[in-house]
């Protein structure tokens, strides 16, 4: 069977994928985790950042995009070796839309058991309402 160009471009693609799922690199683009909350009042956002500080971690919002980004640090540890290594370290950035007009008045954050909690209620004019009928 002859081999083409094409033969080769898939070949190399392939191991490209293989480089970089094996990596972890798809899992980075989506790190920290989170998970969005919505109740009548506010949205909560709840992303893990295990062993992070909050001085690590910066929240901006601009242009109704909320970004998460900072830097997870290798651990430092003293005598032995390390024989698995697994737990993302490095520059990480992660943007939410958001859809409802909030509140950038009140947007409060936190982190609590390597969580980081962000609050962002809904301004006044997006809440539901009931209309009265006459």
């Amino acid at each position: 069977m002859n081999r083409t160009i094409f033969d080769d471009l898939f070949d190399v693609s392939r191991q490209m994928n293989r480089i970089l799922n094996d990596s972890g690199w798809q899992d980075r683009k989506r790190w920290p985790e989170t998970n969005v909350y919505e109740n009548h009042d506010e949205y909560i956002l709840v992303a893990k950042v295990p062993g992070m500080d909050k001085d690590d971690l910066d929240i901006t919002l601009k242009d109704n995009s909320l970004v998460i980004s900072g830097e997870r640090k290798k651990e430092e540890l003293s005598g032995g070796n390390v024989h698995l290594d697994e737990r993302f370290r490095g520059k990480f950035e992660r943007s939410f839309m958001l859809n409802e007009k909030i509140d950038t008045e009140k947007i409060e954050a936190e982190t609590s058991n390597g969580l980081l909690i962000i609050r962002l209620p809904k301004a006044a004019e997006s809440k539901p309402r009931k209309i009265k009928i006459k």
